[in-house]
C-alpha cells in the first residue's frame, strides 16, 4: 500500500471510529447529506442499481424507480454509519438500535444441532448481525478484502460480538462449527458464478443461487433458519425477523430448495425495497442462451 493510500485509509478509519460512537440518529444524519454525492460518484454502480430495479420492479414507472434509487443511495450512505456503529461502539447496543423478533425459532432449531442462519445483503445487515450476536453466540462468514487495513478493522470490530469469522473459502471450518452445534451467520445472496450455483427463480428471473447453502446444511447436519433485518426509515431502528427453520431442508431437488430461500428474500425485500444491496450485479450469470442482463454495465 502506498504512503498516500495508507494515510487516507488511516484517516477514514479514524473517522469511522468516531462516527460509530455517536448516537445512532446523529451518526445517520451526519452522513446522509453525502448520498447525492455518492450517487454521482458511483456511476457504474448506479447504472447497475438502475438496471436491477428495472429487472425486479417492472410494474413501477420511471418516476417511482428514480425515487427508489435515491432512497437506496441514502441507505447506502447510512450503511457507513451503521457499519461504524457495529464495529466501533463499545458495550451492548441498547433499544435505540433495534430489536430481534422470533429468537424462539432459532433456539428451537438449536435443540437439534447446529444452525445455518441465512440472510440477505440488506444495507443494515452489519448492525443487524451485531444485534443478533449479542443475544445468541454465533460465528460468521466473510469475503476477504483487498485492503488489509480495512479488513483488520472489520474483523477486529466483529470480534466484539462473534466467536469466529470464517473466510468464505474455509468450508471445512464452517462444517466443523455446525457439527459442534454452533450457529453460522451467512449471507449467500450473491452471484458466485455457474460452477458454484444453481439457477432458481428470484424476482421472476432464473438466478444463480449459491449451492453452499445446501452443502453447509447437509455436511454440517444443520437446520437452516432464515432471518432478515428491516430498518424504520424514520427512526432508523432495526427489526430483525427470525423465521422458523425450513422444514425438510435440503430436500431432493436443489432448485426447489434454493427457490425457497430466494422467495423468502424476495418477500422481505419487497417490504423495504430501498434497503436491499442493489449495486451488486445479482443477475450477472445467466442460463445458456439468455443474453446479458447488464449490457451497458
Amino acid at each position: 500500500m502506498s504512503r498516500v493510500k495508507h494515510g487516507l485509509t488511516t484517516l477514514l478509519l479514524g473517522l469511522a471510529r468516531g462516527l460509530g460512537r455517536l448516537p445512532p440518529t446523529a451518526a445517520r444524519w451526519l452522513v446522509r447529506p453525502l448520498a447525492p454525492l455518492l450517487r454521482l460518484a458511483m456511476r457504474r454502480r448506479r447504472r447497475i442499481a438502475e438496471r436491477n430495479l428495472v429487472l425486479c420492479f417492472p410494474e413501477l414507472d420511471d418516476s417511482a424507480r428514480r425515487w427508489l434509487l435515491r432512497l437506496h443511495f441514502r441507505n447506502l450512505t447510512e450503511m457507513v454509519a451503521e457499519m461504524s456503529m457495529a464495529w466501533s461502539r463499545p458495550g451492548r447496543l441498547d433499544r435505540r438500535f433495534g430489536a430481534v423478533e422470533g429468537l424462539a425459532n432459532l433456539h428451537a432449531a438449536r435443540e437439534n444441532g447446529g444452525v445455518l442462519l441465512i440472510t440477505g445483503h440488506a444495507t443494515c445487515l452489519e448492525l443487524a448481525g451485531r444485534l443478533v450476536a449479542e443475544r445468541v453466540e454465533l460465528a460468521g462468514v466473510y469475503r476477504p478484502l483487498s485492503n488489509s487495513a480495512i479488513e483488520r478493522f472489520q474483523n477486529r470490530g466483529r470480534s466484539r460480538y462473534t466467536i469466529a469469522m470464517f473466510p468464505r473459502h474455509r468450508l471445512r471450518d464452517m462444517i466443523r462449527h455446525l457439527r459442534a452445534g454452533g450457529v453460522l451467520w451467512y449471507a449467500p445472496d450473491q452471484d458466485f458464478g455457474p460452477e458454484r450455483s444453481v439457477f432458481a427463480p428470484f424476482f421472476g428471473h432464473q438466478t444463480a443461487t449459491a449451492r453452499a447453502i445446501l452443502d453447509l446444511a447437509r455436511l454440517g447436519r444443520a437446520r437452516v433458519v432464515p432471518m432478515y433485518p428491516v430498518k424504520d426509515e424514520q427512526s432508523g431502528r432495526l427489526t430483525i425477523h427470525v423465521e422458523p427453520a425450513f422444514d425438510h431442508f435440503p430436500g431432493d431437488d436443489a432448485v426447489t430448495d434454493l427457490g425457497r430461500f430466494n422467495a423468502f428474500l424476495e418477500r422481505w425485500i419487497r417490504q423495504a425495497p430501498g434497503q436491499y444491496y442493489w449495486v451488486h450485479r445479482r443477475f450477472k450469470t445467466t442460463p445458456a442462451g439468455v443474453p446479458s442482463r447488464y449490457p451497458e454495465c
